[in-house]
Parts: structure tokens; sequence; C-alpha cells
């Protein structure tokens, strides 16, 4: 078995494509990220780490990081527990900069356990998610109000919205990173607002895209709209939208902690495809 970071792009996508499309939606993550490099000229020089296992010069495995996010473990079948170890070695040794660890928990739980004792250091989990998908939507009655793409005009308020979205998820953001990000997403025409008498009162993002599908984030409602139905609203309408244009599916995570979001979205016709968690590895650089 050999463990190597592939420096080409097209070449590891060509080869760990396959094998991260048998369980497409469950894997959206690195499939999504290989597209936005492949296509994004404003990451097309990333550092990105592109960590590929080989038996017989076949890939197996894959796993990789964009710095300086969380390490990503592909959800593959049969990869056996002896290999997620020898990942972790490997990164331990490569990595100057192993914040954390993404993936399914089987995987991610061999791998952070390595880590610490590697490292010498101690791990949490930051959140357990449940992996969602969508190919139709149910027929469900609507709030009232409409999708509407977001326009500069909306900026200030997306980057408010963002703001607080990143606090809620246990994820902060600072101003500028959310001025940034609502710069981008409004810019890409991915941002959505669902509308109220000409007032937004939540919002839904059109993601990462894989071969076949695409993925659904930033679903956020304020406190003073809640439990109105707007979110339901926003994503079922979204999803709709994005299977009218020609995605097979629709995929999302969620907090399985969660249990209003995760009712939100068995609602519209998504269900459970798989599992993730996220490990934070403290004393992260050697």
């Amino acid at each position: 078995m050999r463990i190597r970071f592939e420096t080409s792009l097209n070449r590891y996508k060509q080869k760990v494509e396959p094998l991260l499309l048998k369980k497409e939606a469950c894997n959206n993550l690195m499939l999504g990220i290989m597209n936005r490099l492949e296509q994004d000229d404003s990451v097309k020089h990333s550092n990105a780490c592109l960590g590929l296992v080989e038996l017989n010069d076949k890939p197996v495995y894959a796993f990789m990081q964009t710095p300086p996010n969380n390490w990503i473990l592909a959800d593959v079948d049969n990869t056996g527990d002896d290999a997620i170890r020898q990942i972790a070695r490997f990164v331990h040794e490569k990595a100057e900069n192993i914040p954390g660890v993404i993936g399914p928990p089987d995987k991610a739980n061999i791998m952070i356990k390595e880590l610490e004792h590697l490292r010498g250091s101690t791990s949490a989990v930051h959140m357990k998610q449940l992996i969602y998908q969508l190919d139709r939507v149910n027929a469900i009655s609507y709030a009232g109000g409409n999708l509407t793409e977001a326009t500069p005009n909306d900026h200030q308020l997306m980057k408010n919205w963002l703001m607080q979205f990143g606090e809620q998820a246990n994820e902060p953001m600072s101003a500028e990173r959310a001025g940034h990000v609502a710069e981008v997403f409004i810019e890409k025409r991915s941002l959505y607002l669902w509308k109220v008498d000409d007032n937004a009162v939540s919002m839904v993002n059109q993601s990462r895209q894989t071969k076949n599908g695409t993925t659904i984030n930033a679903v956020f409602t304020p406190d003073e709209h809640k439990g109105k139905g707007y979110a339901t609203a926003a994503v079922a309408k979204l999803s709709e939208r994005l299977l009218q244009e020609g995605f097979q599916f629709c995929c999302l995570f969620t907090d399985a902690a969660n249990p209003t979001s995760n009712n939100i979205y068995k609602k519209i016709g998504y269900y459970e495809v798989g599992t993730s968690v996220v490990y934070k590895l403290a004393d992260n650089k050697r």
C-alpha cells in the first residue's frame, strides 16, 4: 500500500473521482472542492493537499485538506482500519497544521485517536452531522412570499446574517470574513432570499457542485422570523429550481443534534444517506 500526495489536480481527479462517485452525496465535500479548485480562478493556485492511497497502483482511498481547514476523509467502503492509521501517520509527518478531521464516524474516530497518540494531544467532537439527499420535492404547503436572488443591495444584511448563522452553527465568522463571503455568494448568484412583502426573512445558498448533484448550505432565518415556515419554503423552492435546471439531486449537511432543521428537510423530501463527524484537535501545530 502506498500513501502519497498527488501534485496534479487533473490526475488526482481522474484517479479518485470514480471512487468517490460510488457515494456521491456522502462525498459531496471532496467532490465539490475538487470541482471548485478546477474551475475557480481565485482558488486555482491553492495549496491543497491531495491525499491518495494506492494498492498495486490502483486508487483505493482518498483524503485531502485545503489549509487551514480540516482534513477530509472519503466515505469509501471496505477501507481497513490500518489504512486509516497509516494515513494519520502520513499526515502527522507531512502536515504543518492539523486543525481537525471530518469524515465518516468510523474512519474519523480511528484517525483522530491515532493523531492524538502521535502528537500527544487531545481532541473533541465539534459536531455530529447527518448527510441528506433529495431527488424530488414533496408536495407541501408554502409560507407566503417568494424566492429571490440576492443582489449587491442585500450585502450588508447578508453579512450580518452570515455572522449570526456562524454563531448559531458554532462556526464563528468575523465581520471581515462574513463580508467577503456575502460578496462572493452574491457575485456568483448563488445566494437566495425568501421575501415577504419585499422584506427578506430567510436565506439559503447553493454551494458545491458534483458530477450529478449540488449542495445547499447557509440556511438561516433570524430569530424574529422563525417558526413561520420561511426556511422550509426557501429550501424547497431552491431545491425544486435546481432539479429543474438539470441536477439529479440536491444534498446538504445538518447538525444531528438539531431536530428542527432535520424535520424541515425531511418534510421537503430530503432523506438520510450518511453520517459525518467533525473533530477538533488541540495543539494542532507541530
